[in-house]
């Protein structure tokens, strides 16, 4: 499958990289849009002595401390020295640290100093002598944790919430002690949004937006996919790389172009109408401020209805319980920089045309 190279996406991240760590990044956009792969991509092609820590949340059970202590580490079967152990992983390089998926640990020391506990204070002052082992071999580290909003609701033992403590963390890492570079990839920005002035991360973080191709830059795209009639694929998906992943996975199966976008539609008018027959009778339920609230199928209905308008409104042209609701279930983008909403995607907007 064919990667588009997006080259000043790919430039910039180099370019963040290659400083000091200074700042927590955001690497925030919609759905589907390329985040993680772009990502991976510029993570093959730092230079040799760069050491990157992938965490990802995606599908990963998070409920208790003790469940993020498993997705963080990945415990190995040595038995040596932590500093011993570092030094035999790192010099396996970016490849050996993409396959073993968290931070690797020694069984010995993981048994020792987490087993028993469930102090995610503990877990953050080992991490900061970890990466200080991984720089004084030489080497720079960079963390990526990605979909990290699963552990938004954990509580630790002193009653404050896991995510806090964890950006603190990440600040003391880069803006305090410059050991670490730190990315947090994520698709749901009211999260970050919230995150930043709850973490009072204003001076200590920035945003970085992967963003769905404009029409230009998706057509170069479509031709490495091998798409034949470019206005139509445009029409129905836009510049969504996800969404052109499946085009071309359908077209590889010998469907034809035409009743692939077809197929790709009827989906997503399926996923809406579905969603919108169970608001008639279970209507979402969102938190703002510890007060709950409704959102029900007249709601939604009036703020999609609103989108066969304007393909882009501001953030207070949708009350804020259908805003998150929205969100929640993968209908709009919300772009904290700019504080404007839309849709997820084009294939949805056509979806809403259909269905409204």
């Amino acid at each position: 499958m064919p990667f588009f190279n997006r080259e000043k996406d790919i430039k910039y991240l180099k370019a963040v990289l290659s400083g000091e760590p200074n700042l927590v990044y955001f690497v925030y956009g919609p759905i589907n849009s390329g985040k993680t792969t772009l990502l991976l991509k510029v993570f093959e092609e730092l230079p040799e002595n760069y050491r990157v820590f992938y965490i990802n949340f995606r599908w990963r059970y998070v409920e208790e401390v003790k469940d993020l202590i498993q997705v963080l580490f990945r415990v190995k079967g040595e038995s040596e020295k932590l500093s011993v152990f570092l030094e035999k992983i790192l010099k396996g390089g970016v490849e050996l640290l993409g396959r073993l998926g968290g931070i690797p640990i020694p069984e010995e020391v993981f048994e020792l100093l987490f087993r028993r506990t469930e102090k995610v204070e503990d877990v953050f002052a080992f991490l900061r002598d970890y990466f200080s082992i991984v720089v004084d071999k030489g080497y720079s580290p960079v963390l990526v944790i990605d979909e990290m909003q699963t552990i938004k609701e954990i509580i630790n033992a002193s009653g404050r919430p896991v995510i806090q403590e964890l950006f603190n963390f990440l600040v003391g890492l880069t803006k305090e002690s410059h050991l670490c570079h730190c990315l947090c990839a994520t698709s749901d920005c009211l999260f970050i949004e919230s995150i930043y002035t709850d973490a009072r991360l204003e001076g200590r973080a920035k945003y970085i937006l992967v963003d769905d191709l404009e029409k230009k830059e998706a057509f170069k795209a479509y031709e490495g996919f091998g798409f034949k009639n470019k206005e139509v694929v445009w029409k129905h998906i836009g510049g969504k790389l996800g969404d052109m992943v499946k085009l071309y996975e359908d077209l590889k199966a010998e469907i034809e172009e035409e009743k692939a976008l077809g197929n790709m539609l009827k989906t997503e008018i399926s996923r809406l109408s579905a969603l919108l027959r169970s608001l008639r009778y279970a209507p979402l339920e969102v938190t703002i401020r510890e007060k709950r609230f409704k959102v029900g199928y007249e709601d939604l209905l009036r703020a999609l209805a609103v989108f066969k308008e304007k393909e882009k409104l501001k953030a207070e042209e949708i009350e804020e319980p259908v805003l998150i609701g929205g969100v929640k279930e993968n209908l709009f983008f919300y772009n904290p920089v700019e504080g404007a909403v839309r849709l997820q995607s084009r294939l949805m907007w056509n979806a809403v045309n259909k269905v409204i």
